[in-house]
């Protein structure tokens, strides 16, 4: 093939990429989704606060850092640090198929716990990317990331779907979640459609906090509203690392 028919294939090829329509938000959400599982494993950071006011006027603030290896699609190792009640909390927690177990720092024991709390889901690093809970998504702006442009998606979640989620996740039918909102943001990156980065806010209301693994407050918070937030960042998508196994449990 001659040079100049080289080129003209070259030229055509060049124009039918740039003729190829970008995918819309919600395609590529739904795409983002499904390469982030087809990755299998992720590393995450992240940083979140969680905000309790009871109509009793009693109120609970406290942020937390998490870090931590995911194997899509349920199973985590991590380790959170928080701040609450004056305490300060270093705490090493492994998720397997949706069953919660946490380190106690002070013994080095294992106990199966927070895998049935709503706000220990809340805190799951994997199980707020469900496709079935996004709706109305739209494009923000392109910035870039680690050197890597992404689009920026904003969305809404689906709250009675949410709702619906908890009551299960909390294990107890007189647990009351209403009022649900829930919105959140993706950065999926261009060049191979990957998400990167992930920021979810959610607000509620809560007719006692029987369920809700918070210390000293579920006795006396009463109904009360409840603000948390979840930012996380994914990184060194299908790299391998140590297996994630529930960890034998202390007598």
């Amino acid at each position: 093939m001659s040079v100049s028919r080289v080129a003209a294939v070259l030229a055509v090829t060049g124009l039918l990429l740039a003729c190829t329509p970008e995918p819309s938000a919600s395609a590529l959400t739904a795409t983002g989704i499904a390469n982030l599982k087809s990755a299998k494993t992720v590393q995450v950071d992240g940083n979140g606060s969680v905000a309790l006011n009871s109509q009793n006027g009693i109120s609970l603030t406290f942020d937390f850092k998490l870090s931590g290896d995911a194997a899509l699609p349920d199973n985590a190792r991590m380790n959170v640090q928080m701040a609450l009640l004056g305490r300060s909390f270093n705490v090493d927690t492994i998720t397997v198929a949706g069953r919660g177990y946490t380190k106690d720092s002070a013994t080095g024991k294992w106990s199966e716990g927070f895998g049935k709390s709503p706000i220990g889901g809340v805190m799951d690093p994997l199980g707020s990317i469900d496709a079935s809970l996004l709706r109305d998504v739209v494009e923000v702006d392109r910035p870039e990331i680690d050197g890597r442009k992404t689009r920026h998606l904003r969305y809404q979640a689906d709250t009675a779907k949410m709702i619906e989620d908890m009551r299960k996740t909390s294990g107890t039918s007189t647990q009351s979640v209403s009022n649900a909102q829930g919105t959140g943001e993706l950065w999926i990156r261009i060049d191979d459609s990957q998400i990167v980065r992930q920021l979810v806010k959610v607000s509620l209301d809560v007719d006692g906090l029987a369920g809700f693994d918070i210390p000293a407050a579920a006795g006396t918070m009463g109904k009360a509203s409840m603000e948390m937030s979840l930012d996380m960042r994914f990184s060194q998508h299908g790299q391998a690392f140590p297996q994630i196994t529930a960890p034998p449990l202390g007598p």
